[in-house]
């Protein structure tokens, strides 16, 4: 094996560098079709039938607000009550993208402070945000919070109700971002090989967070899984990083929740991929903002 003078490190760091700014690019370039380009969703109506339910006194009703005619489509209007919720999926570059959304973007200003990670993304006189994210929100809904866990069961609606005082009807935007499944794998291994965890992510799922017998760690949360081989990263069956974007976005009360985690079939996993792009066909919105190499 060879080995890697100054010379390649140097040559290394460059094509780094090249490669942060094609990803600049291609960031800048996205924020604009994203913002500026009238970008219709057309929802079926059909959002409920694979389960989704809500209590019957609840003002807000899933299906009510964004089952449209099929071939109708929906633009976000920011003077309204429309709410963009970003899914944030480890290690596809989500993280640059709501940075993005609240300090660069100028169609919808929010108001940062420096050496602060939280915007405040308000509406006019109401201040009512209009997103919901890592930097404008928060983890309100736990760290990573999944599809299952904002839609769901319903956390965005009642984190926005309470923020708001009262119930109210609004009409919410999903997106996120998708990444080659291998890449991404490959990039999550790498970044808890150097100490991440995310331990306190809640899963919550049918109404209740996942105890320790639902969804087992593949290390002793004492000490972290840091310097983790690549043959222990992938023997753990409880390794979340496996199939995580499916996962993420489909509707995991259909699985039993974790419970395809400890009994995997192939009946269960075809379930979560049609829930899944079932999810990003009716319920997301607008392009998906893939090929971007992040790591």
């Amino acid at each position: 094996m060879k080995k890697m003078g100054m010379c390649s490190l140097r040559g290394w760091k460059g094509v780094l560098g090249r490669k942060l700014f094609v990803f600049a690019t291609i960031l800048f370039v996205a924020s604009i079709v994203y913002f500026y380009i009238d970008f219709p969703l057309k929802i079926s109506n059909r959002i409920l039938e694979n389960g989704y339910h809500q209590h019957e006194d609840d003002v807000y009703n899933y299906e009510e607000i964004i089952q449209k005619e099929e071939g109708q489509a929906i633009s976000f209007n920011k003077s309204s009550n429309d709410v963009i919720v970003f899914v944030h999926i480890q290690k596809t570059a989500g993280t640059t993208f709501e940075k993005f959304l609240v300090r660069y973007q100028q169609s919808l200003p929010c108001k940062c402070q420096a050496h602060k990670k939280r915007c405040n993304c308000g509406r006019n006189a109401s201040n009512e945000t209009w997103l919901f994210s890592r930097y404008s929100t928060g983890w309100v809904c736990g760290l990573h919070a999944d599809f299952t866990e904002l839609v769901v069961n319903s956390c965005v609606q009642r984190v926005l109700d309470k923020q708001a005082g009262h119930k109210k009807r609004r009409n919410y935007f999903y997106t996120t971002f998708l990444r080659n499944p291998t890449d991404r794998f490959i990039s999550e291994f790498r970044h808890v090989q150097r100490g991440a965890t995310w331990i306190s992510s809640k899963h919550v799922c049918d109404g209740k967070p996942a105890s320790i017998n639902d969804l087992p760690t593949c290390f002793d949360p004492r000490i972290g899984w840091e310097g983790v081989s690549l043959e222990e990263f992938i023997s753990c069956p409880y390794n979340l990083a496996f199939n995580r974007q499916t996962r993420m976005l489909s509707n995991l009360s259909l699985v039993g929740c974790y419970e395809h985690l400890r009994k995997p079939s192939y009946e269960q996993d075809k379930i979560m991929m049609e829930s899944a792009k079932q999810n990003l066909r009716q319920v997301f919105y607008s392009d998906y903002y893939t090929q971007v190499k992040k790591r």
